[in-house]
């Protein structure tokens, strides 16, 4: 996985309107990427990747208006967590739900799953 990628699903995405890179390093050992995906109906998908040799840390924020809708995570504070440290915030849980490592093209169908849910 590069940064590269994750830019390329999301442009090419049928639910991706547009792209703002908000921040990026492509160095040869570490990548980051901070960027804000305008989705089709009203969604907003705030993307962080880290990537190093021997690390990955990744948050993919999807939101509506104000509201959070889903947070993919492996931040590592959830301890007691099967899947940790991948995690799923939901926004009427206090805690996340267990989730299993994701990758952008993962999300975006999620994100799509989540549309056919609205209809």
């Amino acid at each position: 996985m590069t940064i590269s990628h994750i830019l390329a699903v999301l442009s090419q995405s049928d639910i991706v309107i547009s792209v703002e890179v908000i921040e990026i390093n492509v160095e040869p050992k570490v990548q980051s990427l901070r960027a804000k995906a305008i989705l089709k109906e009203g969604y907003v998908l705030y993307v962080n990747e880290g990537i190093g040799e021997s690390y990955r840390r990744y948050s993919y924020h999807l939101q509506k208006g104000d509201k959070m809708i889903r947070r993919w995570d492996n931040a590592p504070h959830w301890m007691g967590i099967r899947t940790f440290p991948f995690h799923l915030h939901l926004p009427d849980n206090d805690k996340p739900i267990e989730c299993g490592e994701v990758f952008v093209d993962g999300v975006l169908a999620a994100i799509k799953d989540i549309f056919s849910e609205e209809k």
